[in-house]
């Protein structure tokens, strides 16, 4: 009898679904593999929301398929334009064979009750 693997959770990601060199979606966050670490950043270029997942990652570059921009993976760090804003960049958990993205809870709006 087989056991089944635990369902995954939003931003959560198999390890051996990610190999070297590679990105995956999970929920609206990249993760990509650079050298066997793991580094996750927002999904959609800074530019025009290009889907990054689909771009092609050279070290710790990802260049976005629609118009070029290149950032820094791990630190979100614009490498070239025509993007200007940096990515915004998470930490990564390892649990046995699952990653975890830290994704912070959306913050409430600030205002007065009345």
């Amino acid at each position: 009898m087989a056991i089944e693997p635990v369902p995954l959770k939003t931003h959560e990601f198999r390890i051996s679904d990610v190999p070297p060199g590679s990105v995956l979606l999970a929920g609206d966050v990249a993760v990509f593999n650079v050298d066997g670490g793991f580094c996750a950043t927002q999904a959609a270029c800074t530019h025009r929301q290009g889907p990054l997942n689909e771009g092609t990652l050279d070290g710790s570059t990802v260049t976005c398929p629609w118009h070029g921009s290149q950032f820094n993976v791990c630190t979100g760090a614009v490498v070239r334009g025509p993007a200007k804003d940096p990515l915004k960049t998470y930490g990564v958990t390892i649990d046995g064979d699952v990653g975890r993205v830290d994704v912070p809870l959306a913050q409430p709006a600030q205002g007065h009750l009345t």
